[in-house]
């Protein structure tokens, strides 16, 4: 269960441009043994929060705006500044939890400069409409997916509006952001369509490489290193398929899905040789505020697109100070790292997507890796793998 105070965080003492909005509410707030509960149905998810944010959520139901909620904080004898900073701090928490969202148009007014991109990912064609003013850099981001074609199977729009970016999808308001986040939040709703609406058996949490016509998996649990790994063994001569998920369609065979890799902080100075162009990119942000950049690493079409059969799986295991090894792994551990993080279509594994992973792992190598240095990991992986 989460839990969420929503006043107890640092505001500017001034209320955003949003004075005169209303909101439309997104979550219900119940009161059970003397606790202010919100649950959110958007997310599945309850937030615990204060007395003075139910006092402000209340308002919010009845319609009141932003600067009429600060007032009446204030007749009921709280300074202007810190009424002004409760009722600011709810509103963005809320809005970032999506609990809440202003009454935002529809579509973006006539007068404003719009551009746009068609994207194709695991044969979806998804149209995303920009302000011209907030399309960088997120337009960037995707440039390498972009096909020419009118037709689109989905219709995203950017709205900016009340200093936050707003995602609809064929015109129904979905989620908002920050303007610094819209990167990573687009990244995510392409994912979210291809998963909803695509043909596959399995979709897995590995990144996919190629070489010589057949695909290595490498998977692992978050922190072990997919993304700079993936980055490196591009660098040695790989062919680049997908950062984080890969399907697995009917036959067993890896259909990469190539997102441009999200590089964490932490990873840009092991990076500086792999990828030159990394301390270019702009800085963007994760939900969790993290920064990241993004680097989209140069792959061979249209193997790249194409279903490929998966020679080796490889499950990481990063450890400062661990000896480098490669050693093969036993079917029934394969099965397991690959069923790690791995979604199939209706959110169940059946009996026919089960055998497809199954008959993978029989015809695939299957290691596991021990490693410290990015160095040993490339050269072991292209021992093996190439």
């Amino acid at each position: 269960m989460n839990q969420h105070e929503a006043i107890d965080r640092t505001a500017t003492p001034r209320l955003a441009d949003h004075s005169s909005a209303t909101f439309v509410i997104q979550g219900r707030l119940v009161r059970v043994r003397e606790r202010n509960v919100l649950f959110s149905p958007t997310n599945q998810a309850i937030f615990a929060i204060n007395d003075t944010a139910a006092d402000i959520w209340r308002c919010l139901e009845e319609g009141m705006a932003p600067q009429a909620i600060s007032v009446e904080m204030m007749r009921r004898g709280v300074e202007r500044l810190e009424a002004n900073r409760h009722v600011e701090a709810a509103l963005a928490d809320w809005q970032r939890l999506s609990l809440i969202r202003p009454r935002v148009p529809v579509s973006p007014s006539a007068a404003q400069e719009l551009v746009s991109q068609v994207v194709a990912v695991a044969g979806l064609n998804i149209r995303i409409v920009y302000p011209a003013a907030s399309a960088f850099p997120a337009i960037t981001v995707f440039r390498h997916l972009e096909v020419r074609s009118e037709a689109a199977d989905v219709l995203l729009e950017v709205v900016e509006h009340g200093g936050r970016i707003h995602l609809f999808r064929d015109g129904d308001w979905i989620l908002s952001c920050p303007a610094d986040e819209l990167a990573v939040t687009l990244k995510g709703q392409l994912l979210n369509e291809v998963l909803d609406r695509g043909v596959y058996e399995l979709a897995l949490h590995a990144a996919g490489l190629f070489s010589n016509g057949r695909m290595v998996l490498l998977c692992g649990n978050p922190g072990a290193g997919k993304t700079t790994l993936t980055l490196a063994l591009v660098h040695a001569g790989f062919g680049f398929a997908a950062d984080d998920v890969t399907l697995l369609d009917s036959r067993g065979r890896g259909v990469g899905l190539p997102f441009a890799c999200a590089v964490k902080a932490g990873a840009w100075p092991l990076l500086a040789e792999y990828c030159a162009d990394l301390d270019d990119a702009p800085v963007c942000r994760r939900p969790d505020r993290r920064r990241v950049r993004f680097a989209v690493p140069k792959a061979s079409a249209p193997l790249a697109h194409s279903p490929l059969p998966i020679g080796s799986v490889v499950l990481l295991r990063r450890g400062h100070g661990s000896k480098a090894c490669l050693e093969p792994v036993d079917p029934a551990n394969a099965l397991r790292g690959l069923l790690n993080g791995a979604l199939a279509p209706g959110g169940r594994l059946s009996g026919t997507a089960f055998e497809v992973l199954t008959q993978l792992i029989g015809s695939a190598e299957t290691y596991c890796l021990n490693y410290s240095k990015l160095d040993d990991a490339v050269q072991l992986i292209s021992q093996a793998c190439r």
